[in-house]
C-alpha cells in the first residue's frame, strides 16, 4: 500500500528565473510503501536534506506534488501543514535538539503538548518506549546529564510518541561513535518493524544504508533506480 509519492518535484535556491537561482532537485519522482525502510544516500550538496524537508512538509517544492495518503500536501495552508506534521510525522536529526532545561520525560512529551493536556494512555505509551530503548533510569535527568547515545535514543522516543506513520531521520547516527551508531540503527529498525512505521533516512553510513529495505542514490537532482542491498 502506498504511503508517499513525490511527482515531478523541482526545488532550488535563489530567485527562480534569475542568474542566482540554483536548481537542486529536477523533476524528481519517488514512491514509498507503508512500512518500508528506505535509505537516501548521495554526495554532499546533492540535496538529500532538501528532499527530506519536502517529504516532511517543512518546505514546499517550486513545482510538483507531494502526496501523502492520497492527499497533496502542496495544497495545504501553513496551519494545516503544522497539524499534519504533528499528527503524522516523527523527526530524528543528527543532533538530538532536546530542550536543555527539560528532563528526558518532558522532552519526550513535547510533541503531545499542542494537543492539550497529556492523557494517561499517552504518558503510558511514552513510559513504555523509554523503557523499551533502555533509558528509563535517566527519565528525570536533563540532556547535560546524559550521554550522546542516551540523548539520541530520547530523540527517537520523542519521534515515536505521537504514533506517527512516517519517521524521517537526517544523519541520525552522524554524531555518534561506531557502537552507539550501530545500536541506534538497530533500534530504529526494530521500532519501525514493531510499530509498523515507515522509515526514511538520509545517511552517509554504509552500514545503516545496508540495513534498509531499499537504498536510493540522489545525484544531479534525480534519484537513481534502487540499488540491491
Amino acid at each position: 500500500m502506498m504511503l508517499l509519492q513525490l511527482k515531478n518535484i523541482s526545488k532550488g535556491y535563489g530567485e527562480p528565473g534569475t542568474h542566482s537561482f540554483r536548481p537542486v532537485l529536477k523533476g524528481l519522482n519517488l514512491e514509498i510503501g507503508k512500512g518500508e525502510k528506505v535509505a537516501i544516500i548521495g554526495p554532499s550538496g546533492s540535496g538529500k536534506t532538501t528532499l527530506l524537508n519536502l517529504i516532511g512538509a517543512l518546505d514546499l517544492p517550486e513545482s510538483g506534488e507531494v502526496i501523502f495518503n492520497d492527499s497533496d500536501l502542496t495544497t495545504y495552508s501553513k496551519n494545516q501543514l503544522a497539524e499534519f506534521r504533528n499528527k503524522n510525522l516523527g523527526f530524528v536529526f543528527q543532533m538530538h535538539h532536546l530542550m536543555p532545561q527539560l528532563t528526558l520525560m518532558e522532552n519526550v512529551l513535547l510533541p503531545i503538548l499542542p494537543q492539550g493536556k497529556v492523557k494517561k494512555e499517552q504518558k503510558d505509551w511514552a513510559e513504555y518506549l523509554i523503557k523499551k530503548v533502555g533509558i528509563w533510569e535517566q527519565r528525570n535527568q536533563k540532556p547535560s546529564e546524559m550521554s550522546g547515545g542516551e540523548c539520541q535514543r530520547t530523540a527517537v522516543v520523542r519521534a515515536l510518541v505521537n504514533k506517527p506513520e512516517l519517521i524521517l531521520a537526517d544523519e541520525p547516527t552522524g554524531a555518534l561513535d561506531e557502537d552507539n551508531a550501530t545500536a541506534l540503527t538497530d533500534l530504529l529498525i526494530q521500532l519501525s518493524d514493531e510499530e509498523k512505521v515507515t522509515l526514511v533516512t538520509v545517511t552517509h553510513s554504509a552500514e545503516m544504508a545496508a540495513k534498509m529495505d531499499r537504498k536510493l542514490v540522489l545525484k544531479n537532482g534525480q534519484l537513481s533506480s534502487e540499488l540491491k542491498v
